[in-house]
């Protein structure tokens, strides 16, 4: 059964599923049959790969930009990538950030998140790319 499959037969039955990199969120749960729930568990780490992040609420997000904005960096732990990164307001901010963390530009978040949200497998190899020392670029 593809994962596809399962998303499928949940929208039939108007059950939502969500991911936030780690864990699945199923809405509403009681309504997935025993069968089904034990092919979501059986694929998991399949189904976290393929669906979108779940966004930040909005709030967060503005705190986010928020600080960046006042402070020129704010810095994060993400369990999504299990891995500190950092958001700048752009690279000429980055000396100002610890060796540990993966920069982020606000830009580069924009690119990143701006049409439809990535999965979460396509989030890590770009944070890969990133630890490299790649940047995300405008692709027009």
């Amino acid at each position: 059964m593809t994962t596809e499959f399962i998303i499928e037969q949940l929208d039939d039955l108007g059950i939502s599923i969500a991911s936030n990199g780690k864990e699945l969120s199923l809405k509403p749960g009681s309504r997935v049959p025993k069968q089904l729930l034990d092919r979501i568990r059986m694929h998991k780490s399949d189904l976290l790969n393929h669906l979108p992040i779940r966004l930040p609420l909005d709030s967060e997000l503005s705190e986010i930009v928020r600080h960046v904005r006042e402070n020129g960096y704010a810095l994060l732990w993400s369990n999504v990538l299990q891995d500190t990164v950092a958001f700048t307001e752009s690279f000429q901010d980055a000396n100002q950030v610890p060796v540990p963390f993966i920069i982020y530009t606000l830009d580069e978040l924009v690119e990143v998140f701006g049409s439809e949200t990535p999965s979460v497998g396509s989030l890590r190899r770009i944070h890969l790319a990133k630890k490299h020392g790649g940047r995300i670029i405008d692709d027009k």
